[in-house]
């Protein structure tokens, strides 16, 4: 997002990391004599020494210590990523809830366990912080995780493996950050909560700029929201009751992207094909096997839409037998082939 919000502008951009050099902040500073800084400091404290920024302009992006006077900070929206893993996980019907993280000192962590927490509470589910994966042991199934990263969310896996605990049947399961090397691979595919780290980008370059001609008046951070939740295997329950529809769509919802055929969404809910067909039919006013393109095209969109998607093995993560079956497809259903179609996305984004 700064690259592309700084090409816009016609700047100069020079990218230092503090821990892959032996430079100095003041160093860097006194070298590149920067107009405007945008300052990433996730994993550093208060303890570094700012000083040398003080009398420029500069954006502070989720740091976890008070910027300095006059600064500016930009940060995720912790209450909004909660609301979203919140919904997701209270529409499993858990018996109590869970959050875990592997940073709990990290303020955004603390922000995303107190807004979860809060919604809970008016929902009035049980729920407590797991300081050790081992302790989702003594959590009365079915129950509910909200992994604050990524990363957490495979120690939760890694230990429910250990205890024999099953995801979605004995725990639902939501993350943050929508890294596909990890969500897509888990087994189940991880629900995950993906941010707007372009967005993000382009509003430090934006806020740079405003400060350059001295149009910033604000001085508390601006939050960013995500862009959506994810939704994947992992935070879906299987519906082993209720009308069969349901049922069947509840297994589209979970198991489309893994290549299932109609007989295999039939066979997992158990009636005839005739039947299962009929009904859903009725129902939803579509055949079973457009429901799953449904869900296996929206899936193919979502990828798209990034432009650091490599197309090749978007057939294999959306449950195409080869890519040039997928290609064959898209282009059958939107009259564009897939580039032609993320080429016009992009630019819609673009003027948006």
């Amino acid at each position: 997002g700064v690259y592309a919000a700084v090409r816009s502008r016609g700047w100069t951009v020079n990218v230092v990391e503090f821990g892959c050099s032996a430079l100095s902040i003041a160093e860097a500073v006194a070298i590149l004599r920067p107009n405007g800084i945008i300052f990433e400091g996730g994993r550093l404290s208060e303890k570094v020494n700012l000083r040398p920024l003080r009398n420029i302009p500069s954006v502070y992006l989720d740091t976890d210590f008070n910027v300095p006077g006059g600064a500016i900070a930009i940060r995720s929206d912790a209450k909004a990523i909660a609301n979203l893993a919140a919904d997701e996980l209270l529409a499993s019907a858990p018996t109590e809830t869970a959050f875990f993280t592997q940073h709990p000192h990290k303020e955004w962590s603390r922000q995303r366990e107190r807004a979860f927490r809060e919604r809970m509470l008016a929902a009035n589910m049980r729920f407590r912080t797991v300081e050790n994966t081992m302790s989702l042991a003594g959590l009365k199934r079915p129950f509910a995780v909200f992994a604050a990263t990524d990363p957490a969310a495979a120690m939760v896996f890694r230990t429910a493996t250990i205890l024999g605990l099953n995801c979605p049947r004995d725990f639902t399961l939501v993350s943050v950050d929508n890294d596909p090397l990890f969500c897509e691979n888990a087994q189940p595919k991880v629900s995950s909560i993906e941010q707007d780290f372009f967005g993000t980008g382009v509003a430090a370059v934006e806020t740079l700029e405003r400060q350059f001609r001295h149009d910033v008046s604000r001085s508390v951070p601006i939050l960013i929201p995500p862009l959506r939740l994810v939704r994947r295997a992992s935070s879906v329950r299987p519906r082993t009751d209720g009308p069969i529809p349901s049922r069947i769509a509840t297994c589209i919802e979970i198991h489309a992207l893994e290549g299932l055929s109609v007989a295999d969404i039939v066979a997992q809910v158990g009636c005839s094909r005739r039947t299962a067909e009929t009904l859903f039919r009725a129902a939803f006013g579509h055949s079973i096997n457009e429901a799953i393109l449904r869900r296996k095209f929206l899936e193919v969109e979502r990828l798209l839409a990034n432009p650091h998607q490599i197309l090749e093995p978007i057939a294999n993560l959306c449950g195409w037998k080869s890519s040039a079956h997928l290609k064959r497809s898209f282009k059958q259903r939107y009259g564009l082939t897939m580039s032609e179609w993320r080429a016009q996305a992009l630019a819609k984004h673009s003027r948006t």
